[in-house]
């Protein structure tokens, strides 16, 4: 065999083993679809929920003028994490105008990612940058403000902003303020530290007549034009209503004193 025609069937040899090899590299990369330097862009919803996502070992909640409290226990804290998670999953952002009257703020403390403030409103609800406001998740948010509170409206919480010699304690009577004495004020603390939570206060005849006695306390900080006041109704000297006229979603927290009887 002639020189040149050897060494043009070894080149069209070559050649082959080139086009088959990469024929070979196409159908994998084709069947396999190994993606390269591809962006992948999480969806709004998903890239919420995955800030929730962690395991919550305490919520911190502060009352604006009363103090902090803090909730440990596991199935409160689930329940607190599946209401903050359905939130933002459902809700939007829209444009609001309004400043809040009674603004709650907290902490979520996790085990395994970092700490997440949020804050509560009557209208909006706040967890780290995210803050939904929108009509479709309006009475979860009140829903949840109104859990909170009934938190926070404890007897140890309420005897401590009486005692608290920052705030003012008034009585109120015919329209009139009275300031209470240290003794006084000492006597209604000593009386809502004893007292007892009560849930289910709808036999209690007594609450539908006028209180006996109302008081009024004055948490400091409140702006002069804006005061905060947390308001007692005492009832036949047996029961106490405690409630804050800031707060729209109306909740009241009921404590039956311990010298009453049913």
């Amino acid at each position: 065999m002639p020189e040149d025609k050897k060494g043009l069937s070894w080149f069209r040899l070559i050649l082959l083993q080139v086009i088959v090899g990469c024929l070979f590299i196409g159908i994998c990369a084709y069947s396999f679809r190994v993606p390269v330097d591809v962006v992948q862009i999480v969806p709004q919803q998903q890239d919420r929920l995955e800030r929730i996502s962690g395991v919550p070992m305490r919520v911190d909640i502060t009352y604006p003028g009363l103090g902090t409290i803090s909730i440990e226990d596991p199935k409160e804290l689930l329940k607190l994490k599946s209401s903050f998670s359905g939130l933002l999953s459902a809700g939007k952002l829209r444009e609001q105008k309004q400043t809040p009257r009674l603004l709650l703020t907290g902490r979520m403390t996790y085990l395994d990612q970092e700490d997440t403030p949020f804050q509560v409103e009557t209208s909006a609800f706040q967890f780290g940058e995210e803050t939904v406001n929108s009509l479709d998740v309006s009475a979860g948010i009140r829903k949840l403000q109104s859990t909170l509170i009934d938190k926070i409206l404890s007897a140890a919480m309420i005897s401590s902003a009486v005692e608290n010699g920052g705030n003012e304690v008034f009585t109120l009577e015919a329209g009139e303020l009275t300031v209470l004495s240290q003794a006084e004020r000492e006597e209604l603390a000593a009386q809502i530290t004893a007292a007892t939570r009560i849930i289910d206060f709808s036999h209690f005849t007594d609450l539908q007549q006028p209180p006996d006695a109302h008081f009024v306390i004055q948490l400091e900080g409140g702006e002069q034009a804006k005061k905060h006041w947390i308001h007692l109704d005492r009832y036949n000297s047996a029961y106490i209503v405690v409630y804050d006229l800031l707060d729209e979603t109306n909740q009241r927290a009921y404590f039956k004193l311990n010298d009453a009887s049913y």
